[in-house]
């Protein structure tokens, strides 16, 4: 009896996975995953704004049935980039008596558009004086491993998301402009799509002294936070500087501009 219950969930819950459109499906643990095509077709779907021609390079077959996984590398034509991504079927969330497909190509996409923006975040804020790390320069931050000292606890300096260096006397008003643009060029069309599938953006502002090129040198400032739920004014509302009752966008900026600054010149500071 318990077998059929369990049976009767699982068809309950396929069912409701077809109705969705949901990037996963229940099957068996000797099916096989989802195909490139079905790959390409939920990525264009999901990320229908971006425009995506997606095409495929190449596919691996990383471990046979059961339980197979495939490996796609993806160019989209359209944005010019390459991605790649896995397919999988695998052990479902649910304790149930079968297998379930599954596939990370919605994150995949998402992290590849973000690390295509680069360079245009670079030119963006080197605008206004203040300096965007590469992908390159990004990645080995990372790998740095550098601790930042918040109280009597010690975090990662630079962790994720995008890097941003600044020297004296930089603009509070020209970093809210550098995230009211990031927060435009992740949204596309204002579409919250890439930030939802990046759970957010993180967005480090650090403080390098003039002269100096060794960006691990770096003091922080503030991180600003970019989420795909978020219009822009609650996007300010969420960051560092606001007040919790305020609703004014030009209000919230201008707080924000002034706490940049005043962390700013404890970075200066601090750096003396």
């Amino acid at each position: 009896m318990k077998n059929i219950s369990r049976l009767c969930a699982a068809f309950a819950v396929l069912g409701t996975s077809i109705l969705s459109g949901c990037s996963s499906m229940l099957t068996t643990e000797d099916s096989a995953p989802y195909t490139v095509d079905d790959v390409i077709n939920i990525v264009t779907s999901d990320f229908a704004v971006c425009k995506p021609h997606i095409v495929s390079i190449s596919t691996e077959v990383e471990k046979e049935k059961p339980f197979q996984r495939n490996t796609y590398v993806l160019y989209d034509e359209t944005n010019d980039f390459t991605f790649s991504c896995n397919a999988v079927v695998r052990r479902p969330t649910l304790p149930l008596p079968c297998a379930q497909r599954d596939t990370n190509a919605a994150f995949a996409y998402a992290e590849a558009y973000a690390a295509h923006l680069n360079p245009q975040i670079c030119a963006m804020t080197a605008q206004y004086g203040f300096r965007t790390a590469t992908r390159e320069e990004s990645a080995a931050l990372i790998q740095s491993k550098i601790k930042r000292k918040q109280g009597n606890t010690e975090l990662s300096l630079f962790d994720e998301g995008d890097f941003i260096f600044v020297s004296d006397g930089a603009s509070g008003a020209d970093m809210v402009t550098i995230c009211r643009n990031l927060y435009d060029m992740y949204r596309p069309e204002g579409d919250g799509v890439i930030l939802s599938n990046l759970y957010g953006r993180k967005i480090t502002f650090c403080y390098l002294p003039p002269g100096e090129e060794d960006l691990t040198k770096a003091r922080f400032i503030l991180f600003f936070t970019l989420e795909g739920r978020n219009d822009w004014a609650a996007t300010l509302s969420d960051n560092p500087g606001s007040s919790s009752n305020e609703k004014d966008v030009a209000v919230l900026e201008k707080n924000l501009a002034h706490f940049f600054e005043k962390c700013l010149h404890d970075a200066v500071q601090g750096s003396h």
